[in-house]
């Protein structure tokens, strides 16, 4: 059951992230003004390290956001509590997890904001790989505005193969324009639409780039 109202975790967990996302690495974020302030969206963002989910949320102005997250991180009644009302949607990513997405579908149709990785994975070498049809079907359901996202630098501060962080590294977040149903339906129903759907999606967020700052 995902809790509807924000836990004190989740406010904790959002609080340490901006410290350490602000103060540890350097962080920058642009383009935050592209998030609605309300009513249903989805996020969709590259995936490289354990901390993007984290810092992406603490980026996130005046709202709470809803993650998408791999079942195994639920394995025992801790974690299960723990991830749980840091407001995770645990995700079986071998099958096609329908109690999961009805829970995405019930949070967007409650105006919340929805965090989805459209790889479904942390990246392996750093590069942004092929895209589900997942973000594709829930955008396609639902029809609200998806925010592209990328994340620069986690991938150095500690990466899937890492044992420990790097403190020496600095990320970046770039929160792209809202993309609109009229542009990313591009299909008519068809056993293709969802994966074109992520495709043009995905596109978006890899060529997101970090603005130049003119410091002239």
């Amino acid at each position: 059951m995902i809790p509807m109202t924000v836990h004190p975790i989740y406010r904790i967990v959002i609080f340490i992230a901006k410290m350490m996302f602000s103060e540890l690495f350097d962080g920058d974020i642009y383009g935050y003004e592209n998030i609605p302030r309300y009513g249903p969206c989805l996020l969709a963002c590259n995936h490289l390290s354990y901390f993007d989910p984290p810092f992406i949320g603490s980026a996130v102005p005046g709202r709470e956001v809803f993650s998408l997250a791999r079942s195994s991180l639920f394995s025992t009644k801790f974690r299960h509590w723990l991830f749980s009302n840091m407001n995770c949607i645990p995700l079986d990513r071998k099958s096609g997890d329908v109690m999961a997405i009805k829970t995405a579908l019930h949070l967007l149709k409650n105006g919340k904001c929805v965090m989805i990785y459209p790889e479904g994975t942390r990246s392996a070498d750093g590069s942004i790989g092929e895209p589900l049809a997942g973000i594709g079907m829930l955008a396609c359901k639902m029809e609200v505005p998806v925010i592209p996202c990328r994340i620069f630098g986690t991938f150095e501060v500690m990466n899937r193969n890492a044992k420990f962080f790097d403190w020496n590294q600095k990320a970046t977040i770039v929160f792209g324009q809202p993309i609109l149903p009229k542009d990313y339906i591009i299909a008519p129903d068809s056993r293709e639409k969802y994966k074109l759907t992520a495709t043009y999606i995905m596109n978006i967020v890899q060529n997101l780039q970090i603005p130049e700052v003119d410091i002239s």
